[in-house]
C-alpha cells in the first residue's frame, strides 16, 4: 500500500515538475504542452519508481543520500536526453534545465523514500542476510 502512494504521489508531482521544465522552456502552457507533459511525464515516473522500488526492496545500503544521489543523476540523464532530441534551446539553456529536471528528480526520490518508509534497513536483502 505504501508502494502504491508513494508511487501515485511522485507521479502527479512529476507532471507538475515536467510542467514547470516546459514553463521555464516554452512559456506560456498550451493544452498541448500540459498533454506532452503528462505522456513524458508517465514513462519516467515509471521507469524511475520501479528502479527505486527494487533499489529500497533489495537494497543492502538504502539511505535518503544514495536516493537523493541517485535521482538528481537519472534526472539530469533523461533531462539531457530529452531536451537534445527536441534540439528546443541553446547548449547553456539545456545545461540549465538538466540541473533543474535533476535536483527536481532527486526531491521526488526523496519524497519516494519517504513515503515509503524511509528506512535504511528495511530492504529484503537485508533482512536476508541476518
Amino acid at each position: 500500500m505504501r508502494f502504491i502512494f508513494a508511487y501515485l504521489t511522485v507521479f502527479v508531482l512529476g507532471i507538475f515538475s515536467c510542467l514547470g521544465l516546459e514553463a521555464l522552456l516554452f512559456g506560456e502552457l498550451t493544452a498541448q504542452l500540459i498533454f506532452t507533459a503528462i505522456l513524458f511525464a508517465a514513462p519516467i515516473v515509471l521507469v524511475g519508481g520501479t528502479v527505486a522500488e527494487i533499489y529500497y526492496g533489495f537494497g543492502k545500503r538504502v539511505s535518503w543520500q544514495r536516493f537523493a544521489i541517485y535521482g538528481f543523476g537519472f534526472g539530469l540523464f533523461v533531462t539531457i536526453i530529452i531536451t537534445s532530441i527536441l534540439q528546443i534551446a541553446s547548449m547553456a539553456v539545456v545545461i540549465l534545465i538538466s540541473i533543474l529536471g535533476g535536483l527536481a528528480a532527486a526531491v521526488l526520490a526523496l519524497i519516494f523514500f519517504s513515503f515509503r518508509g524511509g528506512k535504511s534497513g528495511s530492504g529484503k536483502a537485508v533482512n536476508r542476510a541476518e
